[in-house]
């Protein structure tokens, strides 16, 4: 017998929580404004009267869930975990207890883990785009300088004179080898008729949270 055997004795699989990101388990800042269902596998051993309960970090938490005549092995059961419990930032380890109401005995499932990000990029300050001093042709390239809390799949977000402009996605090589580029059209740069251009941006973060305005940079269209 190995040690799987020893602390899983019946079959169990892993909690699902389909809101999650399947990479790292992510939860959006949006799915927090509820209860988060999650699945349970019914285990093969399961029988009427024996029942489970989520566990996060190791403790359980919520209401028990009684197995009933109706429910058969291999099918999933929805129940919930309260957002409450997902208040702080950081790293959570989901799981569940099964237990036999005729012995008592308690057997955990494996676990996953849940990542709650509620910090908003650039956190109180975000820089302005860099322009070269080069004159203007038909497409204006911006250079945007690293933030607080930069991170893969971030979404930028620029806005020309108040206007959606150009949006880029974060990849993992800007974080460390090559600046962030950005290109504007010139028709963009123009569309407000004005002699001066206002670029802006703000960052999304892949949790949704939504960072603030940047320091703008101004852009003279005419010399």
């Amino acid at each position: 017998m190995n040690d799987a055997n020893l602390k899983y004795p019946i079959p169990l699989t892993p909690p699902i929580v389909a809101v999650a990101d399947p990479e790292d388990g992510l939860l959006k800042t949006v799915t927090l404004n509820g209860p988060v269902p999650v699945q349970v596998m019914v285990w093969p051993a399961a029988e009427p009267g024996y029942y489970f309960k989520l566990m996060l970090n190791g403790v359980t938490v919520g209401d028990k869930r009684i197995i009933t005549k109706e429910d058969v092995a291999y099918e999933m059961i929805t129940v919930h975990l309260d957002e409450q419990l997902l208040s702080e930032e950081g790293e959570y380890q989901l799981g569940y207890m099964t237990v036999s109401p005729n012995t008592e005995s308690q057997s955990p499932s494996p676990e996953l883990t849940l990542r709650v990000d509620r910090s908003k990029p650039g956190a109180a300050l975000l820089g302005p785009m860099i322009f070269s001093n080069e004159e203007i042709g038909e497409q204006l390239t911006g250079l945007l300088p690293g933030y607080a809390g930069m991170a893969k799949g971030d979404v930028i977000q620029t806005l020309c004179n108040q206007a959606n402009g150009p949006s880029h996605v974060v990849q993992a090589d800007e974080l460390t080898i090559r600046p962030i580029e950005i290109t504007f059209k010139r028709e963009l740069l123009e569309s407000a008729g004005i002699e001066t251009a206002t670029i802006e941006y703000f960052v999304t973060d892949r949790a949704g949270n939504q960072s603030i305005i940047s320091t703008p940079a101004m852009l003279k269209l005419h010399e």
